[in-house]
């Protein structure tokens, strides 16, 4: 029976195989992590509404803290640029028509 070989690392070519998170030019840098969850939550329970329900005359939970000026827009990551929407359908259609601006922009 022949000696058994050790296999070389692959672990040092795996970096250069993942995806780099590349910024578009005039993006702005978002906030992550614990700080950006606990700035969501705040926002969240200061302004419960989603404010497009609210123009049609419903009032309904708001689900998601979005940014009025997209980032990829060049708008602020802060709470001048927040404001509180619906999940379903008010986020999701401002995410479509936002999407394929700016795929038509590239």
């Amino acid at each position: 029976m022949g000696k058994l070989t050790t296999l070389k690392s692959r672990l040092g070519t795996a970096g250069s195989r993942l995806a780099t998170l590349t910024q578009r030019p005039g993006a702005t840098p978002r906030l992550r992590g614990r700080a950006a969850v606990d700035r969501r939550e705040r926002w969240l329970m200061e302004h419960p509404c989603c404010v497009e329900c609210r123009k049609e005359g419903r009032v309904v939970a708001a689900d998601v803290v979005d940014h009025t000026v997209p980032l990829w827009k060049g708008g602020p990551d802060d709470e001048s640029n927040f404001q509180s929407l619906c999940q379903t359908p008010h986020h999701d259609e401002k995410s479509a028509r936002e999407a394929a601006e700016r795929a038509k922009a590239r």
